[in-house]
């Protein structure tokens, strides 16, 4: 686990130039489309998955990393723990788009809580299919898993108004928070579990197999 947090701290120390980039980002889709802020909270995350997958493979990362005492098993571990700070911190740069656009007079009403950790929850079960592309791929098809996946994030406003329109009961906890059984909030969970688990186990067997 140690070994873990400081691969974390490695992909975040490869992205200090690019998470400066949110700043205008926020800036700018506040300004334009604050009434969708809650959509903005996917983005980020996502975005610095990709560069630090992406950074990885051009500076051939996996090969140093796989040449130090440690097992592969932590190095895939780790590309999955940094799924929770990146979540962290959309969440973090959403509620501060908020709290600006609030005091401007732009926000009249509460946060969306329900929709923002929907969104938030999203990320995860996007990086559960990208990670996999990623090991398997590898240098070859990044480019075009990448922008597959940046298209796939800027459309994420109409998927969730789809999701939405197809899950009634979904659409009625985030407009009231209620749910009708408390079965399908259990089933969810458990299934959200699930494909993270499957998708860590999927990379891990790719990446062990990996000649690098």
């Amino acid at each position: 686990m140690y070994n873990s947090l400081h691969l974390i701290r490695k992909d975040f120390m490869l992205l200090q130039k690019f998470l400066l980039l949110l700043v205008p980002y926020y800036i700018i889709m506040g300004y334009t489309n604050f009434d969708n802020y809650t959509m903005f909270a996917l983005f980020p995350a996502m975005l610095i998955l990709i560069n630090s997958c992406t950074v990885d493979v051009q500076q051939n990362n996996q090969k140093f990393l796989i040449s130090l005492p440690m097992p592969r098993q932590q190095i895939v571990m780790a590309k999955y723990l940094v799924l929770l700070p990146s979540c962290l911190l959309s969440l973090a740069c959403t509620l501060l788009l908020y709290g600006v656009a609030f005091f401007a007079g732009r926000a009249t009403e509460p946060i969306a809580w329900r929709e923002l950790a929907l969104c938030i929850a999203s990320f995860p079960l996007l990086a559960a299919v990208y990670l996999p592309l990623h090991y398997w791929l590898g240098q070859k098809g990044t480019q075009v898993v990448n922008f597959i996946f940046i298209m796939l994030i800027m459309l994420n406003f109409a998927a969730l108004t789809k999701l939405l329109a197809w899950l009634p009961d979904l659409a009625n906890w985030v407009s009231t928070g209620k749910t009708e059984s408390i079965l399908i909030p259990v089933i969810s969970g458990l299934a959200y579990i699930i494909i993270l688990f499957g998708s860590y186990l999927i990379s891990l067997r790719i990446f062990t197999s990996k000649d690098i």
